[in-house]
Formats: structure tokens, C-alpha cells, sequence
């Protein structure tokens, strides 16, 4: 029976996510992340075919960890609250993560889906598609339609207008003022009951 590896998988990538934190995605060598938990280079080859590999499943995990909550979000039977849900988690988690926020704009998936094996892919084409199914559903229970029109509308309230208002504050420039919030929310709501106008 073979020996139970000393650091799980989540410990290799957060020490990899400090490293690229305070030096830069080139700082997160195997070598220094090895240092970083008290182990060898080949332990993180162990869990890990290359760097490539490991820093594309750490931005895979964080991607992962930003979406859950949002699917989770326009769930919520009240759609306005659900609209609320959604755009707050987008100020909250890059508030409370913004190490992590700051890695997801270092990456673009088309700088490092080339390094990625298949079951990588896979995975994220499954989130994907849940993200989008999840806001597809939302579309279908406020409008009765997820046409082309209408998902531009809820994709732009949702994500890329929360989004949008957060980037430029990433990852150094403070934090998004109350009243950008606020304005966001409200902006989001107008493009939302301009669709069923």
C-alpha cells in the first residue's frame, strides 16, 4: 500500500497562490513552493505533472470558488434578491479574496489551456456550463425566454457589470467605494426591467 502523501492537493496550491501574491506568477516554481510547506520539489510533482499544470488547476480552483456561489445566488426564488445575490458576491468575494481575484486577472484561460490535460478542460467546461445554465434558468423564470437578446441583457447585469466595477480597484488600488455598490445594483436593476419593459 502506498504512502499517504504528507500535503493534501489545497495545500500545495495555496502555498502556490502566496507565492504568485507577493512575487508574481513566476515566483510559484515547484522548488518554491516545495520550500514553502517544508517539502521537496517532487512532492509537488507528485500531485502535479508540471508548473503548468499546477498553476492552471490553482486558477481552475479559483474560478470554481468565485462561480459556486453565484449559481447559488440566482437560485434564490425572489429574482430581484437573486439580481442582489449575485452582484454583491462579486464585491464581497474580491474583497475577502483578493489574492485570488488578483490571480484570475494575471490569467486569461487562453494563456495556460494549452499546458492543461483533458480532465482539466473537462472540468471546466462543466462549471461553465453550470454557470451559464444557472443563469439561463434565471432568464427563463423572469422573462419566460433565455434567447440570445435576453441573455446578453442578464449576462451583462449579472457578471460583467459587477465585474467591471471591481477590476480597476484589483489588486492594490483599495477597495470599491459603498455608493459604487449601490450604483451598481441599481444599474443592474434598470437593465433588468428594461428587458421586460
Amino acid at each position: 500500500m502506498g504512502r499517504r502523501p504528507r500535503f493534501s492537493t489545497d495545500e500545495i496550491l495555496d502555498a502556490a497562490l502566496e507565492l504568485v501574491i507577493a512575487g508574481g506568477p513566476a515566483a510559484a516554481t515547484a522548488t518554491a513552493v516545495g520550500r514553502a510547506i517544508g517539502a521537496p520539489s517532487g512532492s509537488v510533482y507528485h500531485r502535479f505533472a508540471s508548473r503548468d499544470e499546477m498553476m492552471a488547476r490553482l486558477w481552475l480552483r479559483t474560478i470554481e470558488n468565485y462561480q459556486r456561489p453565484v449559481i447559488e445566488a440566482v437560485g434564490v426564488d425572489d429574482l430581484d434578491a437573486a439580481a442582489d445575490a449575485a452582484i454583491a458576491h462579486c464585491f464581497d468575494w474580491t474583497t475577502e479574496h483578493r489574492g485570488e481575484a488578483a490571480l484570475l486577472l494575471l490569467y486569461d484561460k487562453s494563456d495556460i489551456a494549452a499546458a492543461w490535460p483533458d480532465t482539466l478542460a473537462r472540468e471546466l467546461r462543466e462549471h461553465n456550463h453550470a454557470a451559464r445554465a444557472a443563469l439561463r434558468a434565471y432568464a427563463r423564470r423572469r422573462y419566460g425566454s433565455d434567447d440570445p437578446a435576453v441573455m446578453d441583457r442578464v449576462t451583462y447585469a449579472l457578471v460583467d457589470l459587477p465585474y467591471a466595477a471591481v477590476r480597476r480597484h484589483l489588486p492594490d488600488r483599495g477597495l470599491p467605494a459603498q455608493w459604487l455598490r449601490e450604483f451598481t445594483i441599481r444599474s443592474a436593476h434598470e437593465i433588468l426591467t428594461d428587458i421586460g419593459a
